[in-house]
């Protein structure tokens, strides 16, 4: 789903994928940033996750041992920042973590360890951790994950930026971002 920003023809974006103006007398303000277009993917497919996580959760002796991993899934994205918080059980104690491929910290306020990966591409696109701490499987639930990235996970491109009046071609700039609104492994 897109929105464009109020001053732009939508109309034209729909039929010609142009970002125009309604209405050229108006024109958006010279140097100050102006986001024209937001592109949200909403859906429950799991085949459209650029990121995947598996929590497993086992019961042992002394509470459970808990495996998560992660893999990339779109290895053309450069996902940063990314972070994995794990539901701890509350009055517990900090887990035991054994294995981890990046870094990690227990929250205790919080109730939760979170798990910090500076970046998932390419050349590190799975990992996972393990820990043990007092609890059922249920209690690490919702997972829940963020990131940025720097590349649409859609690849939107601009072509090029014109003048209304005569095409001429204009200097532009252009930021791209993607970021998780929610994610969560229930």
């Amino acid at each position: 789903m897109s929105t464009t920003h109020p001053n732009v023809d939508k109309k034209l974006f729909t039929s010609d994928s142009v970002i125009g103006l309604k209405n050229p007398e108006k024109s958006f303000p010279l140097d100050n940033d102006v986001g024209v277009l937001k592109w949200r993917l909403q859906s429950t497919d799991d085949a459209l996750i650029p990121l995947t996580i598996n929590c497993w959760p086992s019961e042992s002796a002394t509470g459970c041992d808990v495996n998560i991993e992660y893999e990339l899934q779109e290895e053309s994205l450069e996902l940063n920042d990314v972070v994995i918080a794990i539901p701890i059980p509350s009055g517990v104690g900090a887990p035991v973590v054994g294995d981890v491929d990046g870094e990690y910290k227990h929250d205790s306020r919080r109730n939760v360890l979170e798990w910090s990966l500076p970046v998932i591409d390419a050349k590190n696109k799975s990992g996972s951790l393990e820990f043990s701490v007092a609890g059922q499987p249920s209690d690490f639930f919702p997972v829940n994950v963020s990131f940025v990235s720097k590349r649409n996970y859609c690849d939107i491109q601009v072509a090029k930026v014109t003048h209304v009046e005569g095409d001429a071609p204009v200097k532009f700039s252009l930021e791209t971002s993607f970021l998780v609104d929610k994610y969560e492994i229930l």
